[in-house]
């Protein structure tokens, strides 16, 4: 067999690397970024969205939740864990022209695509992208930032 200090050189790797692994109840939720509407939550798995690199999390979102139409400077990759995420392209909210992505849909959407979305049932997605991360909506006023007191 092979011995694990033998392992980690043929790896190429030490004793120093960090392992993420979270299972699905050791996943750690808080509020939601600014950028998003009151009631979304939040788990980081890995990285910084608000750093320079690459970065994984998880948006929980109750029934009915909307994000308005906004796009991000690099691509935005989803994955749907629970839920159905309603997914739309273009400058304005309409929820009848958006795709209906249920669990397991994936996707990735390159930069400055507006999209707009909205949420049936408690709806969780990973979102994986390159920091900072950054929400730019294409109307000022529903930026929830711009009603921060």
């Amino acid at each position: 067999g092979v011995h694990s200090e033998d392992a980690r050189q043929l790896a190429g790797s030490g004793p120093d690397l960090h392992w993420d692994l979270f299972k699905p109840d050791q996943i750690q939720w808080r509020d939601g970024p600014p950028s998003l509407l009151p009631g979304a939550k939040m788990a980081i798995l890995e990285g910084d969205p608000a750093k320079e690199g690459f970065f994984t999390m998880r948006l929980k979102l109750p029934d009915g939740y909307r994000v308005f139409p906004h796009w991000h400077p690099r691509t935005e990759r989803l994955t749907i864990i629970q839920g159905i995420v309603n997914l739309g392209t273009g400058d304005r909210f309409d929820a009848a022209a958006t795709q209906t992505l249920s669990v397991g849909a994936y996707s990735s959407m390159p930069p400055k695509m507006t999209h707009f979305a909205w949420m049936r049932g408690e709806t969780i997605l990973q979102l994986s992208s390159i920091g900072p991360w950054e929400v730019v909506y294409v109307n000022p006023t529903d930026d929830p930032r711009s009603h921060a007191k």
